[in-house]
């Protein structure tokens, strides 16, 4: 089989990390991994590794262009196969930049025996919502709408799960709108 590259996104409270989740060749467990007879996870093999992030808002977050490409860095260089993108302040484009909630992209171009290959993957940030809708719940359900709330998350993480990136995006918006406008009593959680 051929080469299949593989992408994870890690959305942490105030990170983001991009891996590289195609594993090693296997003809059992993974063929379609790196390794012979695939092209090979080496600097001959692969001669560069460009990221695009792209923010809710659909502006541009992060770009690794050359020299500052991912292949200088710990996703192409290190044995974890990871890279921190809101570490690494050399590739994002804004001065003060905030990790928000909603639908992310990420594009990855590895050029592979001279063939730009590109794998596009997508990440749903909730990780502020999560924490409104938890004090939501704690709150006094028969007055604060919790179940709308929870009912519209829902919808969101099926959208997203179905592909429906941008439905997803309008449903986030939605929620937010739906938590800012009503008198929801949420504490600030630290999330």
């Amino acid at each position: 089989m051929a080469l299949d590259i593989k992408l994870s996104i890690i959305n942490n409270k105030n990170e983001i990390i991009v891996t590289d989740s195609t594993g090693d060749y296997n003809a059992i467990t993974n063929p379609t991994g790196w390794g012979a007879p695939n092209p090979v996870r080496n600097n001959t093999d692969v001669t560069s590794v460009r990221l695009t992030v792209t923010n809710p808002s659909g502006t541009i977050f992060a770009d690794s262009v050359p020299p500052n490409s991912l292949y200088n860095t710990t996703f192409w260089i290190g044995s974890s196969r990871a890279y921190e993108i809101t570490a690494d302040v050399t590739n994002i484009f804004t001065t003060n930049p905030v990790i928000a909630d909603g639908v992310w992209k990420f594009v990855v171009v590895f050029t592979v025996l001279g063939t730009p290959t590109t794998v596009t993957k997508y990440a749903l940030r909730d990780n502020v919502l999560r924490c409104q809708l938890g004090q939501l719940a704690l709150g006094d359900m028969d007055t604060n709408n919790f179940e709308e709330a929870k009912l519209m998350y829902d919808k969101m993480v099926q959208a997203f799960e179905c592909g429906e990136y941008t439905l997803a995006q309008q449903l986030y918006q939605d929620i937010n709108d739906f938590l800012t406008d009503c008198d929801t009593m949420i504490r600030d959680c630290g999330c």
